[in-house]
């Protein structure tokens, strides 16, 4: 078992500023080199290390965003459903066109989305030429 120290609650204080001094020094005077390193590693890595880096994290935000839109496109289905039910109501005609006319713009928003998430796919699955 370990020893037990006490200390008081300026030990404590002056603990806890001398670390947080120590690491706003590792955060700033250090970022110069740290970013002189990291273009070295790239260089040594080869021209399209950060290129490729960049595309696989685009790669897994596109999975993710396509996988959190299947319920939307489920959605984007029943709202097509609705606007069919709707033509076909007793509704009054202004109300009823104003509603199939939004309905039908947000399903074209969807569909712009899904295409430019696609788009954004194919350029994450790019090889560097």
């Amino acid at each position: 078992m370990g020893k037990i120290v006490r200390l008081t609650e300026s030990d404590l204080e002056r603990i806890v500023n001398k670390v947080i001094q120590e690491q706003e020094m590792k955060e700033g005077i250090f970022d110069p080199i740290v970013d002189r390193y990291q273009g070295l590693k790239g260089v040594w890595r080869g021209e399209g290390y950060d290129y490729f880096k960049h595309l696989s994290s685009l790669r897994g935000l596109t999975k993710q965003l396509q996988k959190l839109d299947r319920p939307n496109i489920r959605i984007m289905g029943d709202l097509q459903s609705l606007k069919t039910k709707v033509s076909a109501s007793k509704m009054p005609p202004d109300k009823k066109q104003n509603l199939t006319d939004t309905i039908d713009k947000a399903v074209q928003h969807f569909e712009v989305y899904s295409k430019l998430i696609n788009t954004i796919e194919q350029i994450a699955s790019q090889r560097l030429a």
